[in-house]
């Protein structure tokens, strides 16, 4: 079973934008600190950034 990375970062994007949202709108400095990390997780996952460079 073969994983859809892009899957993997859609979803942890779209979790850590929630999670941000409900940071921001509580205040709750728990739930900024877990947005963030989804973030970067997301951006690991499925960022094109992290591909080699064709020459």
């Amino acid at each position: 079973m073969k994983i859809n990375r892009r899957n993997i970062s859609t979803v942890f994007l779209v979790l850590g934008i929630a999670f941000l949202a409900i940071g921001i709108s509580t205040d709750n400095t728990a739930f900024s600190w877990a947005a963030i990390a989804f973030i970067l997780i997301s951006l690991v996952a499925g960022g094109r950034w992290m591909r080699p460079r064709r020459k």
